[in-house]
């Protein structure tokens, strides 16, 4: 009897525990008290909250799972092991619990409103606005509702939608975290920096330390040409999180535009050694080394960053280009080729893989390579005067014409094209006078 007593008093110790925020005491509480009767299932609840509030979430989908096993049919538990199986990646699992929710007690609107975000994640939008307008028949203002129909929205750039939505979920319950950020994220892809600045501060006045929207809003002043301002802001995050990785790439990316190059590389290094697979870090590095004339050391770190990210489109075509300024026209070709795989949909990678060919005399794969970017883009005048160049480089001198004088159809005022049709018709005229003479020759 005493340990049973004793079990209780120390769930009491744990409560009080949990109320001043001190977690490991009132887990430790918990746990004994749980030794000794295993069969309360809300003290396995209050256990799973607990880890919640540590970040543990394996462990708190544990202790809800024993809860559940004890009292199969308690909806909060459900929700809570719900949210967790989302935290951890395991959407499938976790839109099974909501359902079994609903099975339970249909009129439970939880079981709605987190799937919203469930089915945004999978991209199954249709179905997120069914579980929305489901949930308000059982909760008419629900702003978790409202956030997560916001990011479906976002998802699909209705900007302005989302916007609404999580404006109206900041009037129902302006303590939801992130709501800001979420705003001026849409703000800025609508094109309105100034908007989104004023919202990243107001994220900020509610949670200085919010490293994410202290990183956003550096990263949109850059974008701004405030560059001072975005400083202040990496700096702040290096102090607010020295062992962040990101903090420290960043901080390099305004130290490299301050061209303040030695530091900025000692940012880059000290981000890799964070976090050896850290985007962009590698392809900083090379691009100083490139600057700095030290291509063997550009070359081995342009290599690392594609090692890392192959299957990023926008990182094949920085180290194509790259790769191609250093005269290293296979590893250039290489990045290229898997670029238009990947998207072949992609003109720059077109445009540049003929680049790249043509550097390599592969006249006729370059011209192939030019035929699909004009596909995409019919008034890329860039790709019709390389064509040009290409067909001079081959001495087809009336095929260069045919494209340099539709390069000028598409910029009739763009003198560098004008010079080039003029040195075209020249050679042009020379090769058929040298055709001339040597037939005159042979008779």
């Amino acid at each position: 009897m005493n340990d049973w007593l004793d079990a209780e008093r120390r769930v009491e110790r744990a409560q009080q525990f949990f109320e001043q925020r001190r977690w490991q005491e009132a887990l430790e509480e918990l746990r004994a008290a749980i030794a000794i009767n295993p069969f309360n299932s809300m003290w396995h609840f209050n256990l799973g909250l607990t880890l919640d509030e540590m970040g543990q979430f394996d462990e708190a989908i544990e202790a809800y799972q024993e809860c559940l096993t004890i009292d199969s049919d308690d909806l909060q538990a459900m929700t809570h092991l719900g949210v967790d199986l989302r935290r951890r990646g395991r959407n499938a699992d976790a839109i099974e619990i909501f359902e079994r929710i609903e099975l339970t007690d249909a009129s439970f609107e939880p079981s709605y409103c987190h799937r919203i975000a469930l089915y945004a994640d999978a991209g199954d939008h249709e179905k997120a606005e069914e579980m929305f307008y489901t949930a308000r028949i059982y909760r008419d203002e629900c702003p978790l509702c409202y956030l997560n129909v916001g990011r479906s929205l976002a998802a699909r750039g209705k900007f302005d939608k989302a916007i609404f939505c999580w404006t109206r979920a900041l009037d129902l319950d302006d303590s939801i975290p992130q709501v800001h950020v979420r705003i001026a994220e849409a703000l800025h892809a609508k094109g309105e920096p100034e908007k989104a600045r004023q919202h990243f501060l107001a994220a900020l006045r509610a949670d200085p330390r919010d490293l994410g929207a202290l990183l956003q809003l550096g990263r949109l002043l850059m974008e701004m040409d405030r560059i001072d301002d975005a400083g202040e802001k990496f700096r702040r995050a290096v102090e607010l999180a020295p062992e962040s990785a990101a903090t420290h790439y960043y901080m390099g990316t305004f130290l490299l535009h301050r061209r303040q190059d030695e530091a900025a590389a000692t940012e880059f290094v000290t981000t890799l050694r964070l976090d050896p697979t850290f985007p962009s870090a590698h392809l900083r590095l090379g691009e100083l080394c490139i600057r700095h004339g030290e291509p063997n050391a550009a070359s081995e770190h342009l290599r690392q960053e594609l090692q890392l990210r192959n299957e990023d489109p926008a990182a094949l075509l920085r180290l194509g280009n790259l790769f191609t300024d250093l005269g290293h026209t296979r590893s250039a070709m290489s990045c290229l080729k898997r670029l238009v795989s990947l998207n072949p949909s992609e003109t720059q990678g077109w445009q540049n893989l003929a680049v790249v060919q043509f550097l390599k005399k592969q006249y006729a794969e370059g011209i192939e390579s030019c035929e699909q970017a004009l596909s995409l883009d019919p008034s890329n005048v860039e790709v019709m005067h390389n064509l040009a160049i290409a067909f001079e480089q081959m001495h087809d001198f009336p095929q260069a014409l045919r494209w340099i004088r539709r390069a000028i159809e598409a910029a009739p005022h763009d003198a560098g094209l004008q010079k080039l049709e003029f040195r075209l018709r020249t050679l042009k005229w020379w090769a058929t006078a040298k055709n001339f003479i040597r037939r005159i020759a042979r008779r």
